[in-house]
């Protein structure tokens, strides 16, 4: 099971790929994408994405590499080849190699920029690395990212409340990692350096940068390995002092998360604001309530009924404030009330988590070739939640192996395709459908289009290879297609 990027945000896993000068594979979930990077020794050498916005056609358009009419020519450039699109476009003089090899590394240091930016999904970390082409091997270094990438980091105030009440400690700022930095950057570096060891508040204090400004340094200074955060020396005062704060939040933690339970708090009224508050207010409050209720700041050491109490309460400020703080949203809010909007959301949540379960199920039944039941309980997963891809390819895998359903399994790969043509599955799974109905031309066609958007899928080169008298060697199977 994936980490959640809530508690482990993605960019502390690349400090620890850039300390440790790790090997291997970083694959990032979420409800609507899935993005991979590759490291070689510290350094990010390859990215993947399934995000429209961050392929490679989209990118080489947005910098300018291709026109429009180039843009929308690609889809049927590629349709049938087995080369990477990148080759193709350059075999029809679309770009030049130069081109190509700047838009890639465009694409994936973009990639690595977007982890940035996410606060939910999970992620995992294999230490292998599977082969790559030569072609598309680069040596980016990750000190380059964070520079760029702690602007964009979601998750600041999440870093924040886990080190504010630390000290701070600098270490030697190498040559090479001062190439990285901008004069600004040095020169905070230099402010923190002559207050080593002081706590972050007190620090805080005497160099009256903004607050947000503060954390964004602190934060590219942690992940580049040249700051570090300790605990506080033991001592009277101070220490005394934020353990006393500390209990104090903790009461008011209690208070709230019993209010909270005896009836349906308003989102006004849970931020203690008046209807009329302005952004700032509200983003103020919120900031406020983050700094004493976060579950972090519990610690890891904490009984796991406080904990519990922090993640319902803290729960509760996340949603109010991704209510108050969209404009169209508060509207709405505003308009329909608290109890109308909360019924839609839990009514909502119950139906996609229903469908989760429900998909789970359908999938253990296909696996045990009981189709027809996997065909049903996927049908009422699409009434619950319609949008999602994957669920339609399930549908239509167990509708293919049921005879009198091969034509509306069809239709649900056509709908998989609609929703993410960048998969290769849908084509795929209609190459064997079209196989089993002895339409062998078509069959190839699908199964060419699979290999065009992944020239490695595994099941399309293998039936491709058995229907046109290519090599013959075995493969593995999609994780869908049956074993036989």
């Amino acid at each position: 099971m994936g980490k959640r990027l809530i508690e482990s945000p993605v960019p502390f896993v690349l400090r620890k790929v850039l300390i440790e000068k790790i090997t291997g594979e970083l694959v990032v979930r979420g409800e609507s994408f899935e993005k991979n990077l590759y490291f070689s020794k510290g350094d990010l050498c390859f990215a993947k994405t399934n995000v429209l916005h961050e392929r490679l056609g989209e990118v080489l358009f947005k910098i300018g590499k291709i026109d429009q009419t180039q843009f929308w020519d690609i889809h049927k450039l590629i349709s049938g080849q087995k080369m990477r699109i990148g080759k193709i476009l350059v075999q029809n003089n679309f770009i030049s190699q130069k081109d190509l090899f700047f838009g890639l590394i465009h694409q994936v240091r973009l990639i690595a920029l977007s982890m940035f930016g996410l606060s939910s999904g999970e992620w995992e970390f294999s230490a292998s690395l599977p082969d790559l082409p030569e072609d598309s091997r680069f040596k980016i270094e990750l000190p380059g990212i964070f520079v760029e990438g702690v602007q964009k980091f979601k998750s600041l105030p999440l870093f924040r409340n886990n080190f504010v009440k630390r000290s701070l400690q600098t270490k030697p700022l190498s040559d090479e990692i001062g190439s990285f930095l901008k004069s600004e950057d040095i020169e905070v570096y230099k402010m923190l350096s002559a207050r080593s060891r002081q706590p972050v508040e007190q620090v805080a204090s005497e160099l009256g940068l903004p607050d947000e400004l503060l954390w964004q340094k602190l934060a590219l200074f942690f992940l580049l390995d040249v700051l570090e955060f300790i605990e506080p020396a033991a001592g009277k005062g101070p220490v005394q002092e934020a353990a006393k704060e500390n209990s104090r939040e903790i009461e008011e933690l209690f208070a709230l998360y019993e209010r909270l339970k005896a009836k349906e708090m308003d989102y006004y009224e849970l931020f203690d604001l008046k209807n009329s508050a302005t952004f700032n207010e509200i983003k103020e409050t919120y900031y406020q309530y983050a700094k004493k209720f976060h579950p972090d700041r519990m610690g890891e050491a904490a009984n796991p009924d406080l904990r519990d109490k922090a993640n319902f309460v803290f729960a509760r400020i996340n949603k109010a404030f991704e209510v108050l703080s969209n404009e169209e949203k508060r509207r709405e809010y505003d308009m329909t009330g608290y109890k109308e909007i909360q019924n839609a959301d839990k009514k909502s949540e119950n139906l996609i988590e229903k469908a989760n379960l429900y998909y789970r199920k359908a999938k253990t039944l296909y696996s045990q070739q009981r189709f027809r039941e996997a065909a049903s309980l996927m049908e009422e997963v699409i009434r619950n939640d319609p949008g999602k891809a994957s669920y339609y390819l399930l549908l239509g895998l167990s509708q293919s192996n049921i005879l009198n359903l091969r034509r509306v399994a069809e239709k649900n790969f056509q709908k998989v395709i609609e929703l993410e043509p960048w998969n290769p599955e849908p084509y795929a799974a209609l190459g064997l459908l079209f196989q089993s109905e002895k339409l062998d031309n078509r069959a190839v066609s699908f199964f060419r289009k699979a290999l065009a958007i992944d020239p490695e899928h595994e099941l399309a080169k293998k039936r491709l290879s058995e229907m046109t008298g290519g090599d013959k060697k075995q493969s593995k199977f999609s994780i869908f297609q049956k074993k036989k």
